[in-house]
């Protein structure tokens, strides 16, 4: 397996297939990507996509009794 998603992973995450609109959709969600300097072809690390999600922030907690 890969460090890099496939070109047809790309069209599956991002629903492009020029790199100019998954690079821009990449962007949109957020997904780091680095481009390939002989075509602008944007490299996501698998990596990236499998790293642990961190939890949202709690809500603060009410006293009613102050």
């Amino acid at each position: 397996m890969s460090l890099w998603l496939t070109p047809e992973e790309l069209i599956e995450l991002t629903g492009y297939k020029t790199s100019r609109c998954q690079k821009r959709a990449l962007g949109e969600m957020s997904v780091p990507f680095k481009s390939r300097p002989a075509d602008g072809y944007p490299l996501v690390l698998r990596a990236d996509l499998q790293a642990p999600q961190h939890s949202a922030p709690r809500e603060p907690r009410l006293r009613l009794d102050a």
